[in-house]
C-alpha cells in the first residue's frame, strides 16, 4: 500500500491529533490516577491501530513519527502511573505529597 493516499493520510493525522489531545487532557501537569488509566487504555488501542497501519502500508516519515509518538506517550503514562507521589511539575491529585523514599529515577525496560 501507499501511505501517501489522501484517505490514508487522514488516519495518520487524526491519530496524531488524538494522541496530542489525549496527552494534554489526561496526562498534563496536574494528573489523577483515573485519567492516567483512561489514557493508558486509549493508548493501548491506538498502539494496536498504529501497528496494524504500519504493517499494512509503505513506511514513510509520517507513519514512523506516529509510531514513535504513541510509544513515547505510552511510556510517559506508564511512568506516571507507577509514581505514587507528586514531584516537581508532575503533580497528581491522588498523591499530592513528595516522598523522599521515592526520589529515584524512573527506568522502564522493554523485554
Amino acid at each position: 500500500g501507499d501511505v501517501a493516499e489522501p484517505d490514508e493520510l487522514v488516519v495518520i493525522y487524526h491519530n496524531w491529533d488524538e494522541i496530542r489531545r489525549l496527552m494534554w487532557d489526561y496526562v498534563s501537569i496536574v494528573r489523577t490516577d483515573n485519567r492516567l488509566r483512561r489514557a493508558a487504555a486509549r493508548l493501548k488501542n491506538l498502539k494496536k491501530e498504529v501497528r496494524e497501519f504500519y504493517w499494512g502500508h509503505r513506511v514513510n516519515a509520517d507513519i514512523l513519527e506516529l509510531r514513535n509518538l504513541v510509544s513515547v506517550a505510552s511510556l510517559i503514562v506508564e511512568c506516571a502511573l507507577r509514581r505514587k507521589e507528586s514531584r516537581g511539575l508532575h503533580y497528581t491529585l491522588d498523591h499530592p505529597e513528595a516522598e523522599e523514599s521515592l526520589r529515584t529515577d524512573t527506568v522502564i525496560r522493554k523485554f
